[in-house]
């Protein structure tokens, strides 16, 4: 065993004591029947991880070598790759169902690094078993976020084509994947970004809940924190580090600050929040307990203006709206496929550009294509453009299509969900390798394009009908962000006036009547607010005196709107009294009387009718 490394030689040394034959290796594969059921309850994690073991699967397709996903008991789960190296392998059983445990094939990269837990290259005769010495293998563990194994991702192919690089490829993915699962946790969390001098190359991820407790940490955390496993939300923040005060009390939210190791605090770290989905907690400030609620001191406050933000013409004071803003400030850093779901008219647009314009490609182009208004005939042409001639109508120069527009910059594919089945097969190809070949082409063009995708339907559902592709729906999930309807939002009031401002340049200075911050605040608005904006400028234009008044909406919200009504005598007396003192004070004016009341004139008149019915009888 010249020439092993520590892993390996601990590995045989096991092996040796175990004494596995490759007869034991054909008795250990579990049947058909067996090995659907076993695979049933890993399904979620795999689907979790498909799209990244077949962009693995296809970038080393060409060294004819297999991706290869195994479980903690080594038990193989999916292999995907060159079909004549799957052919060859069957001898060996290199399939689904087969164990790659040490006891029961011995030294190989499946069992032993479910035991070692760290990347590791078997190669050659560097197996236990001879059957196997004439492939190289590189396992990789996959944890999740509290340090427990899941997994083994695993490349495998002819001991002639391993080359040492493939190591530091597998191992980084795996680490991509452990992220993905440390910031996809459900319920409001901080994640903090550490570095030290001493680990310079990965990025060490911490996650909080809303206490300080650590709900999870990556793998360089744990290793940067010396946690090898941790218990979710036992563990406080304080326990480990020193100087953590200002994160917890919302005096960071961007720039970055010092900690220290409690168990060393000659240590240094250099801290930054990476992102927060924190809810505020809201509680009556001591000092004035009638003045408004001001946030939790363990919540970050939330910084309103950035300079150079594209997001900062984005108006939003609703804290799941706020959550959302976040979330895609924090992805438009990274080259994450973003799915921006929501009703039509939430923003998804617009919030799909600020994250281009927030993002290293803002100096590239930020292109669009609406997959739901185009014919099926043209799409192909529209993503991916024709050569001269290509097809009758065709442009003697030829025409580039969208993906060729966007190089460099975002690809923004809006309702993606109402793409055709047939196109759906194209887009997944050209996501394997983000390569693309023109109409009437034959010359492939590479291309580095950032795809964002919207929808305002429910892709999983239409996965489930069969009309939307479950490998094209795994593809696209990277960072998935939702934006609440209007009807749900707390600040739509605020959002409607600054809306109002911007009708103001067009007409003149105006405000909402009393009824007409009801109708906003309490209509459904299908429509989100593309049709508060449409229905504003409507309104506007039917106002008088500089009020909106509910009755200068449009009829077909009016008819759909129920008004309040007063509920007893009493309070419908004592706004009757109301009127007629105002009435009393003006000597009759109504556009004075009405500004008074803060409703319209309109409405005004329509009271002052009711009221003198009142007193006729």
């Amino acid at each position: 065993m010249v020439g092993f490394n520590e892993l390996l030689i601990k590995s045989w040394a096991r092996s040796q004591m175990y004494r596995p034959s490759f007869t034991s290796a054909k008795d250990a594969i579990l049947s058909e029947y067996e090995f659907k059921q076993y695979k049933e309850k890993k399904e979620a994690f795999l689907n979790d991880i498909r799209p990244t073991i077949e962009q693995l699967a296809h970038r080393i397709k060409p060294s004819g070598s297999v991706v290869i996903i195994s479980d903690t008991n080594s038990f193989i789960l999916e292999n995907i790759g060159e079909p004549k190296f799957l052919e060859d392998t069957k001898r060996i059983y290199l399939q689904n169902g087969a164990c790659y445990s040490e006891k029961i094939r011995g030294t190989n990269s499946l069992g032993t690094v479910s035991i070692e837990k760290k990347t590791l290259a078997v190669v050659g005769k560097e197996h236990y078993l001879e059957a196997h010495h004439k492939l190289y293998c590189i396992g990789s563990p996959i944890f999740d976020p509290s340090g427990t194994l899941l997994a083994v991702l695993n490349i495998s192919g002819y001991k002639d084509l391993y080359q040492p690089q493939m190591l530091s490829m597998i191992d980084n993915m795996t680490r991509t994947i452990e992220d993905s699962f440390l910031i996809r946790q459900p319920n409001p969390q901080l994640i903090l970004s550490l570095s030290s001098e001493q680990q310079p190359n990965y990025q060490a991820l911490l996650a909080l809940n809303e206490d300080g407790l650590i709900r999870g940490a990556n793998r360089e955390a744990r290793n940067l924190l010396n946690l090898e496993t941790l218990i979710p939300e036992k563990i406080h923040i304080d326990d480990l580090l020193i100087g953590t005060n200002s994160l917890l009390n919302g005096e960071v939210h961007k720039g970055l600050i010092f900690l220290h190791k409690k168990d060393n605090e000659q240590s240094r770290l250099l801290c930054s929040i990476w992102h927060d989905s924190r809810i505020p907690i809201f509680t009556f400030s001591k000092d004035n307990s009638q003045s408004k609620p001001s946030v939790n001191s363990k919540q970050p406050k939330r910084n309103k203006s950035f300079n150079n933000d594209a997001f900062n013409n984005i108006y939003g004071e609703d804290e799941v709206f706020q959550k959302a803003i976040d979330t895609a400030r924090n992805a438009s850093s990274t080259n994450y496929m973003i799915m921006v779901m929501g009703e039509s008219g939430t923003g998804k647009d617009m919030l799909s550009q600020a994250i281009h314009y927030s993002s290293s490609r803002s100096n590239k182009p930020f292109v669009a294509l609406n997959c739901g208004g185009i014919t099926n005939s043209l799409m192909e042409s529209e993503l991916f453009g024709y050569e001269p001639g290509a097809f009758t109508g065709a442009k003697q120069s030829g025409h580039p299509g969208k993906f060729e527009q966007a190089n460099g910059g975002t690809l923004f594919l809006d309702e993606i969900g109402e793409m055709p089945k047939e196109m759906q097969i194209a887009l997944l190809r050209v996501l394997q390798d983000f390569t693309i070949t023109r109409i009437g082409g034959i010359k492939p063009i590479h291309l580095d394009v950032r795809i964002i995708t919207a929808t305002h339907t429910d892709l999983w559902k239409k996965v489930q009908e069969g009309s939307f592709r479950s490998d094209l729906f795994y593809r696209l999930q990277g960072v998935r962000i939702m934006l609440p309807p209007f009807r749900e939002r707390t600040d739509r009031l605020n959002l409607a006036e600054l809306l109002l401002k911007q009708v103001e340049k067009e007409l003149e200075n105006i405000t909402f009547s009393a009824e007409a911050k009801h109708l906003i605040e309490t209509y459904t608005w299908p429509g989100n607010v593309r049709q508060v904006l449409g229905a504003l400028r409507e309104a506007a234009f039917l106002s008088k005196d500089g009020l909106v008044d509910i009755d200068c909406f449009p009829t077909y919200i009016l008819s759909s709107y129920q008004q309040p009504k007063i509920k007893n005598s009493s309070l419908k007396q004592k706004e009757s009294q109301e009127i007629i003192e105002v009435l009393k004070k003006t000597d009759g004016n109504i556009s004075e009387s009405a500004r008074i009341l803060g409703i319209g004139r309109t409405t005004l008149y329509r009271k002052i009718k009711k009221l003198s019915n009142f007193i006729d009888e």
